[in-house]
C-alpha cells in the first residue's frame, strides 16, 4: 500500500500521531520510485507531533525538515518549487486526523496553493514545518503551512485549498 491508497485504509481507532505516522510511512514506503517527491521526504523529513482540537475540524501536524543541497537552488537556499512540493504533501497530512468513516476518508486533490517566500532557508538548516487545518467541510478543506527556523522565524507560508473525497455516497432528496 502506498501513496494516496493509504488514506483509504485509515485505522479510525488510532490517535492523531499514529494516523499521520501511518500515512507518512505508507507514502514513504511506496513502490513508486518514479515519484519525484518521495525521496526528499524519505531522507529529510521527520514527524514531530500531531494533534486535534476535540469537537472541531481543527488539527495540526508538525514536521522537521533538514534542508539539504539537493533541495536548494543555485544560490544555496531552499528552492521555491521544493518548498511548494513539500508543503503540498505535508499540509494534507492533518486531514487524516479528522477523517471519520464516510467523511474525508477517500483521498483529496489540490485545488489551489498560494505560496509566500519571506526569507531564504540556506542548505544545512533544520526547519520546522507546521501544517494546520483552517477549515474543513464536506467536500473542501482550507489548510495552512508554515516553514520556520527552529528559533521561530517564518521563512515560507502557504494557503492550500483541497477537494476532499468521502466513501459515503451523498443522499439525494
Amino acid at each position: 500500500m502506498g501513496g494516496q491508497d493509504a488514506i483509504l485504509h485509515i485505522d479510525f481507532s488510532k490517535g492523531p500521531f499514529e494516523r499521520v505516522q501511518t500515512l507518512f510511512k505508507d507514502l514513504l514506503n511506496s513502490d513508486d520510485d518514479e515519484d519525484f517527491a518521495t525521496e526528499p521526504l524519505r531522507k529529510n523529513v521527520r514527524l514531530i507531533s500531531a494533534s486535534a482540537v476535540e469537537g472541531t475540524q481543527k488539527a495540526q501536524a508538525i514536521f522537521e525538515l533538514d534542508v539539504t543541497k539537493s533541495l536548494c537552488n543555485k544560490a544555496g537556499n531552499l528552492h521555491g518549487g521544493a518548498a511548494c512540493t513539500l508543503l503540498d504533501i505535508l499540509t494534507s497530512m492533518p486531514l487524516n486526523i479528522i477523517a471519520t468513516p464516510g467523511h474525508l476518508d477517500a483521498g483529496n486533490v489540490s485545488r489551489t496553493i498560494t505560496m509566500s517566500y519571506l526569507r531564504p532557508v540556506p542548505a544545512g538548516t533544520t526547519v520546522r514545518v507546521e501544517c494546520d487545518i483552517v477549515a474543513a467541510g464536506r467536500n473542501t478543506a482550507n489548510l495552512q503551512g508554515t516553514i520556520k527556523t527552529l528559533d521561530g522565524k517564518v521563512c515560507v507560508t502557504c494557503v492550500h485549498d483541497k477537494v476532499a473525497f468521502s466513501t459515503k455516497p451523498k443522499s439525494k432528496l
